[in-house]
């Protein structure tokens, strides 16, 4: 009999068991079926008294970790041997010499540990990668500043890897060793690579000698350099310092540096209070800040809920007046960073720091442009406008009278002429729909959760959130009036004109022009205010939120265009008579199909016969 090893007391009255001995216990007994579990054990299993959460624990362990991959066999030597090898390793002391000497100051525990953690990681590199996925998780409290996850890491090295070509200099943040690691790995021996001094710097240093990254001492004074920075580069940070953080980037750029920022949308794109507001507008009003695009959440590991921004900083346009230089923005919520969507945004942000050219030459996929002054001005999300649909340039507009010219031309004789006048006028800029509600251009009203009990064939009709995605399938779902006014008394209906939008899993809206429907949550809707519309046309509306980025909150940041006062009518009742046109080509469309499919059917059963007229008529004509 070989019974399993017995649990050990560590006074927190539950049963623990010893690694060691249950990965010999497998062994020796068979159990298991896996030849590397004691190596595997070291990977799962800590010390008695070392703990992932204590900070300076972690960071001997990653020492001792760093010092094997430099030299094998640490559990052979003595105390003194171990503060020699990392002084021979560390002279100057940047990355590992002090950790090596407090631990050694502790009894020297965890060297024995630290091997065997490399050896079930297959190497130090990954077995620091362990480490650092570890300590994270024992440290959930890290909110923004917590690790990246890959998709948001490879856009970082993604736009490093683009702003620094092959003869720049690239300053890694200190703060976050998987982000610069990775992208001391991407960039390879193209670049030089530096670090700033202080304590932040040694976890990635440590992490960089294992990669076998040479790190120099100081920057090359005449080349060019890109910084690498993430904001914030600590646990509780409040707005104000991140901004402070990101003030410091820009401040410590050169004429020719460029920087790559990531930091929280909350601080970095969307609206602030007035105090924080100026100070985003101070780092605007340097004339580096060429890109900003608002990203999804889901990309920091201990804060799922929080969304990213990127920043791309570039030499001033010292070359055109400040109150000309734009700024690309772009919004992505809700969008998925795949391998494709960063490329296209890293290329979007690249042609945007390029000169006009550029800027004509290139297809914009997700990039908009600003004036860099309104984003000095703007209170709300420096985004908002990203999520414009594309707007005619002014050039283009010379053209659209002759264009429109020739398409009512195609379709006249589907549809009469409607009347227009080139006669060139201003519109109200395409704001957001927070501002509109400010402004009281509009309402949004909550949908109603209908209890799915009262739904049947007969009564009101109940618009739901996927009948959005098919319109046509709109009225087959209703509830009895009585029941519905008794269940919710304050619940309102629709009005004509009212546009039903919902915000995910993706953005869609219709507008109702009858009226009088109930709208079952989580669809809501955008009523338009009669007396002051602002130019927001519900048909307009409804295309600007079709398509437009999902995700909570998302709503607020949508920006719907608009047109002049005199234009709305006309405007309404030219869609409405083409939504007309087009309805009775989809039901003589529809004749059509079934026509064909009839004659199909006859021809195919036997039951009628095709007839040649043609060759009937010849035939006569011989007799």
């Amino acid at each position: 009999m070989d019974p399993f090893p017995a649990p050990v007391a560590d006074g927190s009255g539950r049963p623990r068991f010893e690694a060691e001995k249950v990965a010999d216990w497998l062994v020796r007994t068979g159990h298991g079926n896996n030849p590397e579990v004691r190596a595997d054990a070291a990977a799962a299993a800590v010390p008695s008294d070392f703990s992932f959460s204590d900070a300076s624990a972690v960071a001997e362990l990653q020492a001792l970790v760093a010092l094997h991959a430099k030299m094998d066999d640490l559990n052979e030597l003595t105390p003194a041997q171990l503060k020699a090898a990392a002084a021979s390793v560390d002279p100057l002391d940047r990355m590992l010499r002090r950790e090596i000497s407090a631990h050694v100051d502790r009894g020297v525990p965890w060297v024995t540990y630290a091997a065997r953690l490399v050896d079930a990681a297959y190497s130090p590199a990954a077995a620091l990668v362990l480490i650092t996925r570890r300590h994270a998780a024992a440290n959930r409290a890290a909110g923004s500043a917590g690790p990246l996850v890959a998709e948001a890491i490879a856009l970082v090295v993604d736009a490093a890897a683009a702003l620094a070509g092959s003869d720049a200099t690239v300053r890694l943040d200190a703060g976050d060793a998987a982000l610069s690691s990775t992208v001391a790995s991407r960039l390879g021996d193209s670049v030089s690579i530096v670090l700033p001094a202080g304590p932040d710097s040694r976890r990635v240093r440590r992490q960089l000698l294992v990669n076998e990254h040479w790190v120099d001492d100081a920057a090359d004074p005449v080349s060019r350099s890109v910084v690498v920075a993430r904001v914030p580069s600590g646990s509780g940070e409040d707005v104000a310092r991140i901004l402070r953080a990101l003030d410091e980037v820009s401040l410590s750029l050169r004429d020719s540096d460029v920087a790559v920022v990531i930091g929280p949308a909350r601080a970095l794109v969307d609206p602030l209070a007035h105090a924080d507001e100026q100070a985003r507008a101070d780092v605007l009003r340097s004339g580096r800040v060429r890109g900003i695009a608002r990203l999804s959440t889901g990309l920091v590991d201990s804060a799922v809920r929080e969304s990213l921004a990127l920043w791309i900083l570039g030499e001033p346009t010292v070359e055109v007046a400040p109150a000309q230089r734009i700024t690309a923005v772009a919004d992505l919520t809700g969008v998925r960073l795949t391998t494709a969507t960063r490329a296209d945004l890293i290329s979007d942000l690249m042609a945007g720091m390029g000169g006009g050219r550029d800027r004509r030459a290139h297809q914009f996929r997700f990039a908009t442009f600003v004036r860099t002054a309104s984003l000095q001005a703007r209170g709300g999300s420096l985004v908002a406008s990203a999520m414009r649909k594309p707007s005619a340039t002014t050039e283009e507009a010379t053209e659209l009278p002759a264009l429109l010219d020739i398409a009512a031309e195609a379709v006249r004789a589907d549809l009469g002429p409607i009347e227009i006048a080139p006669d060139p006028h201003d519109v109200p800029r395409a704001t957001s729909v927070a501002e509109l509600i400010s402004d009281g251009h509009v309402r949004r009203i909550q949908g109603t959760r209908v209890d799915p009990a009262l739904l049947g064939s007969e009564g009101l009709v109940v618009v739901t959130a996927s009948d959005l995605d098919e319109p046509a399938s709109i009225g087959r779902t209703r509830v009895d009036q009585l029941a519905f006014a008794g269940r919710h008394p304050s619940a309102q209906l629709t009005r004509p004109g009212d546009v039903i939008f919902r915000s995910g899993p993706t953005a869609a809206a219709w507008v109702d022009s009858d009226g009088s429907k109930v709208v079952a949550y989580p669809a809501r809707v955008l009523r338009i205010t009669a007396a002051d519309p602002g130019g927001l046309v519900p048909e307009i509306v409804a295309a600007d939120i079709t398509g437009a980025p999902a995700g909570p909150g998302a709503w607020k940041r949508w920006t719907l265009r608009r047109v002049a006062p005199r234009t709305m009518a006309p405007l309404r009742q030219a869609i409405a008579d083409i939504a007309a046109a087009r309805r009775d080509l989809e039901a003589r469309a529809a004749r059509l199909t079934d026509y064909a499919n009839l004659i199909v059917a006859g021809a195919t059963s036997g039951a009628v016969t095709m007839i040649d007229l043609d060759h009937a008529v010849d035939a006569a004509e011989t007799q």
